[in-house]
């Protein structure tokens, strides 16, 4: 039996996956969900064996002389293919985010996103192509990059597959989150009444139009999540999480990202629509309707926030104020 390198599991990781709880089960038809969900510490004592199972399944070795890298469920590691071409084997923890991301993935085709060699969904293990993982596009400009951002918007937008869910599902939810959070002191203390208010407002509308679950969106397109494909040269985004729905979603982590270089600039709310401009115009989207989105999202964000409790959460929940007053002024 071939023996492979252990990975040692980097301490961070270990640390911020380890708080993982199974949830969102409502948010996907039954047969999309996976049979094992587990908390996110016996995940962790199963995927020494995972990356085992997956070296020997593509016969991939290990390049022990780079670095890991991972994010807030998934586990990156540098490999070369038995050809000796490199790639990464990503296992990621089993969430409902993460069950399509293979299909999403073969949808694109590599056409503004990472290319998938090959897949193992039911461990959430994937081979992709290896990009330069230490060029994003926080190296970059703001305005280069919010311009790259609309960019990949318009590139990776196309028809809705049956197996994406629904955004409306979560415009509902946030629908009724809003109403009891006005309806409760303690949230409307920690985040302005007016902004629930406005927020209310405008998931009534939304959830009463016809046609909005249409396009399929990467809901977590943000400067983090694209990084540099070196053939042929361009930037290509990276972790899907996916929805079918409104495009004009997808503008918001653009806005709360980078937020060092938004706190720097010398007036915030101009900053802010500034790359709201941009990313609109790169997209082709409609700028009042990428106002009105950014605006569910960050209030969605602060209930969350609020929800959650924590330092972490306070910054959120100031992010977000600071996100909405932008919108609403412009």
């Amino acid at each position: 039996m071939t023996s492979y390198p252990a990975v040692l599991l980097p301490d961070e990781f270990v640390r911020i996956v380890s708080r993982h709880q199974p949830d969102g089960e409502h948010l996907h038809p039954p047969q999309h969900r996976r049979v094992w969900r587990p908390d996110g510490a016996t995940w962790l004592r199963a995927l020494p064996g995972l990356v085992e199972q997956a070296l020997g399944r593509w016969h991939l070795e290990v390049e022990e002389s780079l670095p890991l890298r991972w994010g807030f469920t998934a586990l990156v590691i540098p490999v070369r293919r038995p050809e000796g071409d490199p790639g990464v084997l990503k296992v990621g923890w089993p969430h409902p985010e993460a069950d399509v991301e293979h299909l999403v993935l073969r949808a694109w085709n590599g056409h503004g996103a990472v290319r998938l060699l090959a897949a193992e969904p039911t461990d959430t293990t994937y081979l992709l192509e290896r990009l330069e993982a230490e060029r994003d596009l926080r190296t970059t400009s703001v305005q280069e990059s919010s311009e790259v951002l609309g960019q990949l918007l318009r590139t990776l937008d196309r028809p809705a597959p049956p197996w994406a869910h629904s955004l409306t599902e979560e415009w509902q939810v946030l629908a009724d989150e809003t109403a009891a959070a006005i309806a409760d002191p303690t949230a409307a203390h920690r985040f302005p009444r007016r902004m629930l208010q406005h927020a209310q407002a405008l998931a009534r509308d939304t959830l009463a139009e016809t046609g909005s679950d249409r396009r399929l969106v990467h809901t977590d397109l943000h400067h983090g999540n694209v990084l540099w494909r070196p053939d042929p040269g361009e930037w290509v985004a990276i972790d899907p999480k996916v929805v079918a729905g409104d495009p004009h979603w997808a503008v918001a982590p653009a806005l709360w990202n980078r937020w060092e270089d938004a706190l720097a600039a010398h007036d915030l709310g101009t900053h802010l629509l500034f790359r709201l401009d941009l990313i609109c115009e790169g997209a082709g989207l409609d700028r009042d309707r990428a106002r009105d989105m950014t605006i569910l999202r960050l209030t969605q964000k602060a209930l969350w926030a609020i929800r959650r409790g924590g330092v972490e959460s306070g910054d959120d929940l100031t992010t977000a104020i600071a996100v909405i007053k932008a919108m609403q002024r412009g």
